[in-house]
């Protein structure tokens, strides 16, 4: 990462300040301080200016430069999970492929149009071990709030896929409604404070931490009691049962220690906090 100017410049001037030689020409003690000796508007300040300033520039255009070799070694190895996953971030609705390639154009487009087209605005790609299978769970979202895409978005979303995809690879596209959590918990509370203001706070940590988990991220129950232990009165907590619902299944899975959602993501149902004053 490139340097500011006034790091570079206090790296030159430092080590002409240390030069034994510059010290008896010029007459003061090594080490001293560049300031002590040398004004702003010094000769020798200036040039260290100028030096510093191009120095600079090359150290940014070395670092434009990596960015532009790293972006292209990243867009040459098609075949990982994450490739697919930023592709299908990439893919904008009622547009058209360049022919025979996997990218728009742009051109003639807003960053606010190109913005308002990239309509999946979560996605993430696994790949099965045992099955050959590509798995891309998505999401799109309203009033910052997951959301499934709708029917017409999906059905152009899997012709684009189909048509970037590397020959032969099997891909599974997951759009559904949140899994819906639930949970009940013990709650062991400072009885100086108010019962229902605490057992409040726990509810809004528990929704908190179940709808802002990273896309397709793993619950655990020691998390969910660590965010609930952080709560102002809370002393004891004591997860008693957290399950997940897929949407369109009636049976609910029981939540051991982890879970990661089907969808991805997940909604807030049921959540029964006990409450019990800590004596």
């Amino acid at each position: 990462m490139a340097r500011t100017i006034a790091e570079i410049k206090e790296s030159i001037t430092t080590d002409f300040m240390r030069n034994p030689d510059v010290a008896r020409a010029y007459g003061f003690d090594a080490e001293a301080p560049f300031t002590s000796h040398f004004g702003k508007l010094s000769i020798e300040s200036l040039l260290f200016y100028i030096v510093a300033c191009a120095t600079w520039v090359i150290e940014c255009m070395f670092d434009r430069y990596k960015e532009e070799v790293e972006a292209r070694i990243e867009a040459a190895i098609p075949h990982r999970p994450k490739w697919y996953r930023d592709k299908v971030l990439a893919f904008m609705k009622n547009k058209a492929l360049i022919a025979d390639t996997d990218l728009y154009d742009t051109a003639d487009m807003a960053e606010g149009d190109i913005e308002a087209a990239r309509v999946v605005k979560y996605a993430a790609a696994t790949e099965s071990s045992d099955a050959s299978l590509l798995t891309i769970k998505v999401a799109g979202e309203a009033n910052g709030v997951r959301q499934p895409l709708d029917a017409e978005t999906e059905t152009q979303l899997r012709a684009y896929i189909a048509e970037i995809k590397d020959a032969g690879v099997r891909v599974a596209l997951v759009n559904q409604v949140a899994d819906v959590f639930n949970c009940e918990v013990d709650i062991y509370y400072n009885p100086m404070l108010s019962c229902e203001a605490v057992e409040a706070q726990c509810i809004g940590a528990v929704k908190s931490y179940i709808e802002n988990l990273p896309f397709n991220g793993e619950y655990t129950n020691m998390t969910l009691s660590s965010r609930l232990q952080a709560v102002e009165g809370v002393r004891i907590v004591q997860v008693g049962k957290a399950t997940a619902k897929i949407s369109g299944e009636s049976t609910l899975t029981t939540i051991n220690a982890r879970h990661t959602p089907a969808a991805g993501y997940f909604s807030a149902g049921e959540i029964v906090i006990n409450m019990e004053p800590y004596n």
